[in-house]
């Protein structure tokens, strides 16, 4: 017998003792997470990391020492009945952490077990997952499961320091959730208004027909036992029973705990380490002696019985205690040899006369103990039959729950996936249709009350009385096994109808994860989008500066480039319509076909985002070109502007100097060409002024040559100020848009600080809510906002009227999701804070009445839907499962 193999705790996690079961449940597995309400962060991930320690020996020698990771596995469970449940780590214990409000309620529960010595580490996760997949369908709950290897342990000796791992103490945690866990039609889950069954108090638990907490922890205890037992081999079986119920002649010791062991490894001692030794020493003495222990004390304890049908199954309690507490002061040890020698008789007639007398009574008392015991076997073996017949039926009524539910669900599978079950689930109609549990359990409880009444009353134990009821018993034993051979149909049925729903989901999951990963490519075409926008504009201001100072006036040129700005809208509107079609394909539907397109979709993706990536390359150099001819043009234009403008009187008394200046392209000056016509030009001036009394006699010719270069100057200042107004309307455009895009920043972050994200509802709902909040705030601000030039004006009016539109549209959507969920409480909850948000949102009129107002008036709706149906129904809490 595997003695030390057995080792299972169990231990509640309650606010009184100040426990948070989020930290107990980042503990065990080794994760991050974060308190929601009081925004504490438990970050136990280095518990998941191998780690190295430093140490030094006793001789001073310095080693290093690898400490692997302590965690080793975890998982998440829920109760099969509830199907497939969509629940985080941290979210379902947030969840319980905000329902359980009272300051000493009780979170969960903590089960601690070590694995015993012959499992292997496949064969531990395989042992835990069933085990507390056991217990989640027995208590309805979900269960946080966790594979911790052995503590290491850094034990310090003068001025050395040695690490001590226990390499047997691979052991796991289970915690239980205190609530029950219920799937809504959302595919999520909600928790039980009350609590889990095994937390009621022992009067309630007794009112219902339920075990007492001493019998479910045995029942815990017994469960790991048996499940550990059928992966071991014989010679290192475990049991959960103490010494004194498996008859092992010896006393048990008190459990060190991890902090008194580290004491002990730090060289203290303790009580509890003396008491032990203590009991070592008697235990050592007992077995040297062949001594037995007595323990002088009632033994075992039977107060009262319960028996009450739940269901259609009956549940027994027995309020009892094992054996009376343990006292040291109160056993006796004992020489069973010398007990059992019979005392020296006297050799005188009256002994033997006394000693034959006493055998016929000793003869008679054997055979009234033989009566006595065969009716006491009868009543055994009647109980032990319906006992067995219970637990069949209860399981076969557990399995019909759990196909029942499954028959309900085969629309929604439907509906998920595709795939017509209709078939399957009238086949499984019929066959649940021939399965006869409740019925039997009402017979087995008069059976039961039967045999009772046998154990009060031995004249009531006849033989026709046990035949009859033997004979009633093997009528149910043929009802059962008629439901076992029904359930062998049934159930393979129910598995491949559940087995095709989740085959189904797993091919749908790898297609709808590339196509979301395709998400990511529509997003960078958004951005190509706006980024070849602002090209635009800066295109269009590059080449009018170009045009400014006379460097080109080609307008092929600026076609050209001005075509990179252009994005393929029809183009873009099919690849997001064709990945629209894509996303609404059941799982059914999902074949060859559909992963072709998928994967020319995101081809074609590709290939747009390259051609437009190379158009803006190709933009942007032209930009940066233009640019940089500008910069470097620019001063030359000006000076030869003002060098006409200064000497424009002496130049065109040169013709061909003026000629030459004015008719120069702008790309051919530069410095040296400018300081020779300044030399030229002063040169030109001293020759005039030698000249000045010739001038008169050029009078007319010269006047002539004014008003001819008057014309000249008129023209040029026309040309700039045609080119200072397009500037002008550049620059308010640019302005405008500016002005237009913080708007949309500045809203983007208005409507997140309203948090629409916190609200309990699907996405669909929020991005809706917060599409209609920002059209608002922009709608709104531009019908607002003034100080604009009057082509600011009509764009801002222009875009007003686009937004106008927009608002009608996002509330249009809002209103479709929130008519699609179902009328309840969670649907009331989700209006209320929606409608709290919208107070925050601009008063926007749609269909003559306010956001807020049209939510109000849906909220009143909804409640009315829900008043409604709850008179229509009146709700009654379900009876507790039974053990």
């Amino acid at each position: 017998m595997n003695n030390k193999g057995f080792h299972l705790s169990v231990s509640a996690v309650s606010k009184a003792k100040n426990h948070s079961v989020l930290a107990k449940s980042a503990y065990n597995s080794g994760s991050k997470l974060i308190d929601k309400q009081s925004g504490e962060v438990h970050d136990y991930t280095s518990k998941t990391k191998d780690k190295i320690l430093n140490l030094v020996d006793s001789d001073g020698t310095k080693y290093a020492q690898v400490i692997e990771k302590n965690v080793l596995y975890t998982a998440l469970l829920t109760p099969t009945i509830a199907g497939d449940l969509a629940v985080t780590r941290e979210g379902f214990w947030n969840d319980i952490e905000r329902i359980e409000t009272r300051k000493n309620a009780q979170l969960g529960t903590e089960i601690d077990m070590m694995f015993p010595e012959g499992i292997t580490a496949d064969q531990r996760m395989v042992l835990v997952e069933r085990y507390a997949q056991t217990l989640s369908d027995r208590y309805n709950v979900l269960v946080d499961v966790a594979i911790h290897r052995p503590h290491s342990h850094e034990k310090h000796v003068g001025k050395g320091e040695v690490v001590e791992l226990t390499s047997s103490n691979f052991h796991a945690h289970i915690l239980l959730s205190s609530r029950e866990v219920l799937a809504d039609a959302d595919k999520g889950y909600v928790l039980s208004k009350r609590k889990n069954w095994t937390q009621w108090s022992t009067g309630e638990r007794l009112s219902k027909g339920l075990n007492g907490r001493g019998d479910e922890l045995k029942y815990q205890r017994t469960l790991w036992a048996d499940m550990a037992n059928e992966l071991l081999p014989e010679n290192k079986a475990i049991n959960e029973k103490s010494y004194r119920e498996q008859g092992i002649n010896r006393l048990p010791k008190m459990k060190l705990g991890k902090a008194l062991y580290k004491d002990v490894l730090k060289g203290k001692r303790s009580v509890i380490h003396e008491y032990n030794e203590t009991i070592d020493e008697i235990n050592a003495y007992i077995e040297k002696n062949g001594l037995v222990i007595e323990y002088d004390d009632k033994g075992r304890i039977d107060l009262e019985s319960n028996a009450q049908e739940v269901n259609g199954v009956t549940v027994h309690y027995k309020k009892r205690k094992p054996f009376a507490r343990l006292e040291l002061s109160n056993i006796r040890l004992v020489d069973p040899a010398a007990e059992l020698t019979p005392a020296t008789l006297k050799k005188d007639s009256q002994t033997h006369s006394n000693a034959a007398n006493d055998d016929v009574l000793d003869e008679l008392l054997v055979i009234s103990d033989d009566f006595e015991q065969q009716k006491k076997m009868v009543r055994s073996a009647l109980f032990s039959t319906i006992d067995r017949l219970h637990e069949e039926l209860a399981h076969q009524s557990k399995q019909t729950i759990t196909i029942d539910k499954n028959i309900k669900s085969t629309p929604r599978f439907t509906e998920e996936v595709g795939q017509d079950y209709s078939t399957s689930r009238q086949k499984m109609i019929e066959l649940t249709k021939q399965i006869n549990t409740k019925e039997k359990s009402e017979a087995l409880n008069e059976a039961l009350a039967l045999v009772e009444q046998f154990r009060q009353d031995d004249t009531l134990q006849t033989g026709r009385a046990v035949t009859s009821l033997e004979k009633q018993l093997s009528q149910i034993d043929k009802i059962v096994l008629n439901n076992k051979a029904v359930l062998k149909k049934l159930i393979p049925l129910n598995n491949e109808v559940v087995a095709d729903y989740k085959g189904l989901k797993a091919t749908l999951k790898p297609f709808a994860a590339k196509l979301n990963k395709l998400a990511t490519g529509f997003k960078a075409l958004d951005e190509i989008d706006i980024e070849k926008s602002d090209l635009s504009l800066q295109w269009d201001q590059a080449f009018a500066d170009l045009q400014e100072i006379d460097v080109t006036n080609n307008m092929d040129t600026y076609h050209k480039f001005a075509a990179f700005a252009d994005l393929d809208v029809e183009r873009f509107k099919y690849l997001e319509k064709e990945r629209e079609a894509l996303s609404t394909l059941k799982a059914v539907e999902v074949d060859a076909d559909a992963y072709t397109r998928l994967t020319a979709l995101t081809a074609d993706v590709k290939a747009f985002k390259t051609t437009n990536n190379e158009d803006i390359k190709q933009l942007k150099q032209q930009i940066n070109t233009s640019q940089k001819t500008y910069q470097r043009l620019s001063p030359f234009y000006e000076q030869r502007i003002a060098l006409l403008d200064q000497s424009e009187v002496v130049i065109v008394q040169d013709d061909d100097l003026y000629d030459e200046i004015t008719r120069t392209k702008t790309t051919q000056l530069n410095a040296d060409r400018l300081d020779d016509w300044r030399n030229r030009t002063m040169v030109l001036h001293h020759q005039l002024n030698k000249a000045h009394e010739q001038a008169k006699l050029k009078e007319e010719a010269e006047r002539a040559r004014e008003e001819a270069l008057t014309r000249r100057r008129v023209a040029l200042q026309q040309r700039r100020q045609q080119a200072s107004l397009k500037r002008q309307r550049i620059n308010e455009t640019k302005a405008y848009r500016d002005r237009f895009d913080n708007l949309v920043v500045r809203v983007r972050d208005r409507v997140d600080t309203l948090d629409f994200k916190a609200v309990d509802a699907p996405i669909e709902v929020i991005n809706a809510a917060e599409a209609v909040a920002a059209q608002a705030f922009i709608f709104t601000t531009l019908k607002r906002a003034d100080s604009f030039t009057t082509l600011q004006k009509s764009l801002r009016d222009t875009d007003a009227k686009k937004i106008a539109t927009q608002v009608q549209k996002a509330a249009t959507s809002l209103w479709q999701q929130l008519e699609r969920l179902p009328d309840n409480q969670d649907k009331v909850e989700v209006l209320t804070q929606i409608n709290e948000r919208f107070e925050h949102v601009p008063a926007i009129t749609i269909d003559a009445a306010t956001l807020t107002q049209t939510v109000t008036d849906h909220l009143q709706k909804t409640k009315s839907a829900i008043q409604a149906h709850e008179q229509a129904q009146t709700r009654r809490y379900p009876s507790p499962r039974p053990f």
